[in-house]
């Protein structure tokens, strides 16, 4: 007897100590709202802490962990008297997310290493921040910052093996070549997951350091060590976590949360949505979040020696977690590689893990990459909204589906893809835009693309927080979402709709192109465009709601909009440069040809032509004499290096621009 009570009150001194660590300070520049937030979600974190001391007291047989000796959970919470468990998700990367384009050396010559971002690792406990791989550039100190002690996922040591692990694959600078991170230079804070939501908010507002980005490696699995599963109802299901977390990113727009989808892939159940589907619990059904699938690509090198690599084999790992959410929201949001990843383990180690723990954090180091790419053009990071938008909208399709599914989401993330069209916008040659849509109101953007690549539209949106499910009611179908903006293209009189998720109860999930009324990410995709002009319009639903003034205040939607295609002329007056426009051969070895027919009428028939690399830098610049009706110049490119080039071609008020590729 007394041993239970000895260890209860250890149980209750270690929740309360890990409470302690939630009631930081926000610091002084947080508004008021993530203010009012953050007291909020401290008194929800109260009432669960209490919950499960309370449950721990009245049932002292139950431990509060368990371990199958390859992953351990933990008693998070208590609902309708059942303990609810958190658990990692355990069971070369970069090269299959094309991120190693990027990095140091990499073929877009952008050299990214994540220098002067900060990003959150919450986990169940601190990484080892003396490890080799963490130190920083001139390896006077680490780029780790602990601030949770506390392991919580009942590893041995100091240190957590999982947390060490998922922090390498975010940020391992590369002291062993195949734990190589994706941003090897990037800071990175260090907390464990007992106080993850205050904390989160409390890390985005501070003083020196913030975060935009955070990865979650854990969740709530759906069967645990001791094969109890969680009701049925739970599974898909709008939780309070989720509303959470949604309420977070709203209050701050830059600061994007990215989380594992779930190691429960072949996990059975019955009530379900359907079969070997709707397997996401809690947080993992927030719609403001980015919520990554584990997938199991094969890459290879095309041509031999060449340092190019291919993926040949695209795959979903069968253990990862499948969707989609109740509602028939498209999640997971995006795949990443997460089979088979070596990374830093404690006591200098190295180790190889699989599972959506990997992926995320993959994905979570590549982002990084592009908000560092994004600052150093604009400024400035992207909004959370445009940052997801992007990868969702530059991911490649599963090679069995055409467009989203329950298993993939939206692809599998293109690191590359999505450095090359912020380069792109940059050049007029794509659209990246953060706009706002007012009560009531119409966005209308009017643009031209020539026949060929595929023409892709994207607006992403950040929502206000939705109506929690109620508790024991299974597959609620009634959709989360608030603000309800609708994309639409047209062209000569033929409208192009967004991608959905249907759902049939004997079939299955499959996808079709209609109105949307579920997701905060709207996709249009035309495969074989037309040449002309294209008019894309946003509009919305309903009325709109918001955090700002009374109820009856007028409302806005911020929202973000990608658009790529062929030769996009952001302007009808501008295509008249387009007609019989040709640059050849491409690729090229650095030699090409630009002709197209001039326009003789203008004052000043004067052709200029520039050359970019993808870091925005000018490599050739010159102004060319026209008197011809067709203009017909051989540009040379001496000792140009291999790679991806923007050549921009003006003739009086009228430009274009050109994607050159020099071998």
């Amino acid at each position: 007897m007394r041993k239970s009570l000895q260890y209860c009150i250890l149980l209750i001194a270690f929740f309360v100590s890990s409470n302690i660590v939630s009631s930081q300070e926000l610091s002084s520049n947080a508004s008021e709202a993530n203010k009012e937030l953050f007291n909020e979600l401290k008194q929800q974190e109260n009432e669960r802490l209490e919950r499960v001391n309370t449950f721990l007291l009245n049932n002292p047989n139950i431990k509060k962990s368990l371990s199958d000796g390859n992953h351990i959970e933990y008693i998070y919470d208590v609902i309708d008297g059942k303990p609810i468990y958190r658990s990692t998700y355990n069971l070369s990367a970069g090269r299959a997310t094309k991120i190693n384009h990027l990095q140091v050396g990499g073929s877009l010559g952008l050299n990214l290493d994540g220098s002067g971002v900060t990003v959150g690792v919450w986990d169940g406990g601190p990484a080892q921040a003396s490890h080799p791989e963490f130190a920083n550039s001139t390896d006077t100190g680490s780029r780790v910052t602990i601030i949770d002690n506390a392991i919580v996922d009942g590893d041995s040591g100091s240190f957590s093996f999982h947390a060490t692990h998922v922090s390498g694959t975010i940020g391992a600078k590369g002291v062993s070549a195949s734990a190589l991170g994706m941003a090897p230079n990037v800071n990175i804070k260090s907390y464990n997951w007992s106080n993850d939501e205050t904390e989160m908010i409390s890390a985005v507002n501070a003083a020196t350091d913030p975060i935009i980005i955070s990865n979650h490696s854990y969740g709530v699995p759906i069967v645990n060590n001791n094969g109890d599963y969680l009701d049925a109802w739970w599974m898909g299901a709008y939780t309070q976590d989720a509303r959470d977390i949604d309420n977070i990113a709203r209050n701050n727009p830059k600061y994007l949360i990215v989380a594992s989808a779930g190691n429960s892939g072949t996990t059975s159940y019955s009530g379900g949505l359907y079969a070997g589907y709707d397997k996401l619990t809690t947080d993992k059904n927030a719609k403001n979040s980015l919520v990554i699938a584990n997938a199991n690509p094969t890459v290879s090198e095309q041509p031999i020696f060449s340092g190019n690599y291919e993926i040949t084999n695209l795959v979903i790992n069968s253990g990862s977690s499948q969707g989609p959410t109740d509602d028939l929201r498209i999640k997971p949001d995006l795949a990443a590689d997460g089979t088979n990843l070596t990374s830093s383990i404690p006591t200098d180690a190295y180790a190889t893990y699989s599972g959506t723990s990997m992926s995320a954090p993959n994905t979570s180091g590549s982002l990084v990459l592009l908000q560092q790419y994004y600052h150093q053009l604009h400024g400035v990071y992207m909004n959370s909204s445009t940052l997801k938008g992007l990868v969702c909208h530059t991911a490649i399709d599963d090679i069995n589906v055409v467009g989203p599914d329950p298993k993939f989401g939206w692809g599998f993330l293109n690191a590359k893809a999505s450095a090359e069209t912020i380069l792109e916008d940059q050049n007029s040659q794509s659209v990246i835009d953060e706009l706002t849509l007012d009560e009531g109101g119409t966005y209308t953007f009017t643009f031209s693309a020539q026949a060929g690549e595929k023409l892709k539209a994207t607006i992403c949106w950040t929502d206000m927080p939705g109506n929690i499910a109620t508790n024991g009611v299974a597959n609620d179908q009634t959709p989360r979402l608030v603000n309800d903006l609708d994309l639409r293209l047209e062209k000569d009189g033929t409208t192009f709709f967004p991608w959905k998720l249907d759902y049939s109860a004997s079939t299955g999930f499959s996808n079709s192109k209609a109105d949307n009324s579920v997701d905060n990410i709207e996709v249009i995709e035309i495969d074989a465009p037309t040449a002309g002009s294209y008019t894309l319009t946003v509009t919305h639903k309903g009325t709109l709601q918001g955090n700002v003034g009374g109820p009856f205040d007028p409302q806005s939607q911020d929202f973000s909009l990608i658009i790529t295609g062929s030769n996009l002329t952001l302007g009808v007056d501008d295509n008249n440069l387009l007609e019989n426009l040709s640059v050849y051969p491409n690729p090229s070895n650095g030699e090409f040809t630009i002709s197209f027919q001039s326009n003789l009428n203008s004052v000043d028939n004067n052709v200029k032509v520039e050359v970019y690399d993808l870091r925005g830098r000018k490599v050739y610049n010159n102004s060319f004499i026209n008197s011809s009706s067709v203009f017909k110049e051989t540009i040379s490119l001496n000792g140009i290096k291999s790679g991806v080039y923007l050549v921009n071609i003006s003739e009086g008020n009228k430009s274009t621009s050109h994607k050159l590729i020099i071998e």
